[in-house]
């Protein structure tokens, strides 16, 4: 967590009556964060307000439309918007995509093409190095990503996120975004080649139940898609889990901006075909 939201943290933890404790390995030196990231109050706010409505959906037994509205989406306005912690960090958003479908040409399945609810969305557009060729990129009319949404098409896309109501089935979860995945490699291959693809190593994403935020990720190797067991790695049911949310989906988006961006720079055509 940022060392600003320490102070307000233990005051609301104090005047609440919550047994939460907070250790120093908690936090991180945030003297150097971006100049859009709210105050320690503000942020400490913001978490309260997500943590209440998270209890709310929980104890009025909610769907998953409410669960995305009132606790999923701030949760990620929260981050994207007030807690860049490095320069360049704006060229990504989430974008909610509840009907987006696969392309069927990369949908390698007898079942009918699954669909997620979240993506972090990368914007060329806003990368210093692209921006000057911002028009004959746009002339290109790229294939960014593997979705049959033809706007959607022209940015590539990072993060999936699946999610859950409260008791819900996160099995069929991890299914849909391994249907998901796959499209995502087929993709890949289809504009990088294998080689290249399967040098990407892996592909991370998440599925979240309810409270519960997990990291699933899957690999590619001879033409199969694996999908690795989910690993918890926070829950909106207290503040101190909103920010453990937080710093794990932080750690996602440095991997899409310092990992896949790279990657994909050099290896989609018509990133790759712009002059340096």
């Amino acid at each position: 967590m940022p060392l600003r939201v320490k102070a307000p943290t233990e005051r609301y933890l104090v005047a609440t009556g919550q047994v939460d404790r907070l250790h120093e390995y908690m936090f991180c030196d945030d003297s150097a964060w971006h100049h859009s990231c709210l105050d320690g109050e503000g942020l400490v706010r913001r978490a309260v307000r997500i943590a209440t409505r998270s209890a709310d959906c929980s104890r009025m037994l909610s769907d998953e439309l409410a669960w995305n509205n009132h606790v999923h989406s701030p949760l990620l306005d929260m981050l994207v918007h007030d807690m860049q912690d490095a320069p360049g960090q704006d060229m990504l958003d989430f974008l909610s995509c509840t009907t987006t479908t696969v392309d069927p040409a990369y949908h390698r399945f007898p079942d009918s093409a699954s669909r997620v609810d979240y993506v972090l969305q990368l914007f060329p557009e806003r990368d210093t190095t692209i921006s000057p060729h911002g028009d004959a990129l746009l002339r290109m009319r790229p294939c960014f990503n593997w979705t049959a949404d033809r706007l959607l098409q022209q940015y590539p896309l990072a993060i999936s996120i699946e999610t859950k109501r409260y008791g819900g089935d996160t099995v069929k979860g991890e299914q849909q975004l391994g249907i998901w995945h796959a499209a995502h490699w087929e993709f890949l291959i289809s504009r990088a080649g294998q080689d290249a693809a399967e040098a990407l190593g892996i592909l991370p994403s998440v599925v979240i139940q309810g409270h519960t935020w997990s990291l699933v990720v899957s690999t590619r190797h001879q033409g199969t898609t694996t999908i690795l067991c989910s690993m918890e790695f926070g829950s909106t049911v207290s503040v101190t889990g909103v920010f453990q949310v937080l710093a794990g989906m932080r750690r996602l988006r440095s991997w899409s901006l310092d990992v896949l961006w790279p990657w994909y720079k050099q290896h989609l055509p018509e990133l790759a075909a712009l002059p340096p």
